[in-house]
């Protein structure tokens, strides 16, 4: 690559002394430590001018909230034809104090194998029953995670019914492959994306579910599952109440974190086109409630802060100010007892659920590892990857890396450097370029 070449794929963005020492790098026949480091500032810049350039849109205005749903699908390749309709049958049911539990095995698109738990208050309803559906994040197992099981069980107990998916390639589906899939983002789609369309197709399928009462289902994510509660926010006007905690902040901070990303967290292009904000603003004036831990290791408070502030005046403009809620508590990460209080009661109060209930029994037995949903899984499912080319009809390189599709501003036959302790450079910097795409 010539100085010109390596000019024009860097940009203008960066002072003469800056190229001139990547040129330096490249002209000794590698990336030299200095050198590497020089590309982590141009990719600084590069998002300095991606803030500047963002464009203003309010979701309190119609014809913005409009364009923040348009831009979130295209970010993460989602097209409404391409959400599943959900078939779901009852493999097995199993008790607990206060409720059952159905395990569903289910198919979404062609070929795809799905997993969830439903679960069920104690007694013979009168009438239909509100339902939550309780987004999966990272938690080991999926939809077995204690936290996620334990916090199940306390809406449960309350009254209402609660659904629990197994995302694509996470839990029982681990098979399909999840935190390194990169097919998605070659066929233009997004490992999210994916998880989004999914998710709205469980929750069409729950609307038409006899038992569950259409005007009252909500939505509730940790982590990953405030990711997807996040994009639900802007993406689904059937959900009459929200909860994303665990990650509500900016995508840019996200998106700047120096350290190897599971790809559901790669979200293409969002970073100067979309924030945070303006999707779960996008939910007012339904009730909205974001929470996290004071000791978040991956979310600062101040940014949590920041948001909430930002959120609060969209809701002031619906003069539905009442209708959003946001704390700091004490603790970590993940959810915890305190945490299943707090969710059901905000559940409770939009819902007419139980008020108040036992303090949750940590001694008791959830389900294991070993209750699964299919057991074996199916040997012909499709995996995350070959769910991207069937949807897209196109075909890519079995051996395709994220640098491929999304290319680092440095050669690919140029060594870099590996400087940041969580992750290959260039693995670091195409998830920049992913994050920055326009």
């Amino acid at each position: 690559m010539t100085r010109r070449e390596l000019i024009k794929t860097l940009g203008l963005l960066g002072s003469a002394s800056l190229l001139e020492r990547i040129c330096h790098g490249i002209a000794q026949g590698a990336i030299t430590p200095a050198s590497a480091h020089d590309l982590f500032e141009h990719y600084e810049r590069r998002f300095a001018e991606a803030r500047l350039r963002m464009p203003d849109r309010n979701p309190a205005v119609p014809a913005d909230r409009e364009a923040i749903a348009r831009v979130a699908k295209e970010c993460l390749g989602i097209r409404d034809e391409w959400i599943p309709k959900i078939r779901a049958e009852k493999a097995r049911a199993v008790s607990f104090d206060g409720g059952s539990i159905e395990m569903l095995r289910a198919s979404s698109w062609p070929g795809v194998a799905a997993t969830a738990l439903l679960y069920l208050p104690d007694g013979k309803p009168s009438k239909p029953l509100p339902l939550v559906v309780l987004c999966c994040g990272h938690g080991k197992g999926g939809k077995l995670a204690e936290g996620y099981q334990r916090m199940a069980r306390h809406i449960t107990r309350r009254g209402a019914m609660v659904l629990c998916p197994d995302n694509l390639g996470q839990g029982e589906r681990a098979a399909m492959g999840h935190s390194n899939c990169v097919k998605p983002f070659a066929c233009g789609l997004s490992v999210q994306g994916l998880i989004v369309m999914e998710t709205l197709g469980w929750i069409a399928w729950a609307l038409k579910e006899p038992r569950v009462d259409a005007r009252r289902v909500a939505a509730i994510g940790n982590s990953g599952g405030g990711t997807l509660t996040v994009f639900l926010a802007a993406l689904c006007p059937e959900l009459a109440a929200l909860s994303s905690s665990g990650y509500p902040s900016t995508f840019e901070f996200v998106a700047r974190k120096e350290k190897k990303h599971c790809h559901c967290n790669v979200l293409p292009g969002v970073v100067g086109q979309l924030e945070m904000w303006q999707l779960l603003g996008s939910f007012a004036p339904r009730p909205l409630f974001i929470f996290q831990g004071d000791g978040d290791p991956l979310f600062p408070p101040d940014l949590f802060y920041h948001t909430a502030r930002k959120i609060r005046c969209v809701y002031r403009a619906h003069d539905a100010e009442k209708a959003f809620e946001a704390r700091v508590v004490t603790g970590g990460h993940s959810w915890d007892a305190r945490r299943y209080v707090l969710a059901g009661d905000f559940l409770a109060k939009q819902f007419g659920l139980k008020k108040s209930i036992p303090r949750e029994n940590e001694k008791e037995q959830v389900l294991a590892a070993t209750d699964r949903c299919f057991d074996p899984w199916p040997a012909d499912a499709l995996t995350t990857d070959a769910v991207a080319e069937q949807l897209t009809g196109r075909r890519v390189n079995d051996n395709v890396k994220l640098w491929d599709v999304y290319p680092p501003a440095a050669p690919r036959d140029v060594p870099l450097d590996n400087i940041a302790h969580r992750g290959a450079t260039r693995q670091i910097l195409a998830q920049f370029e992913a994050f920055l795409r326009k």
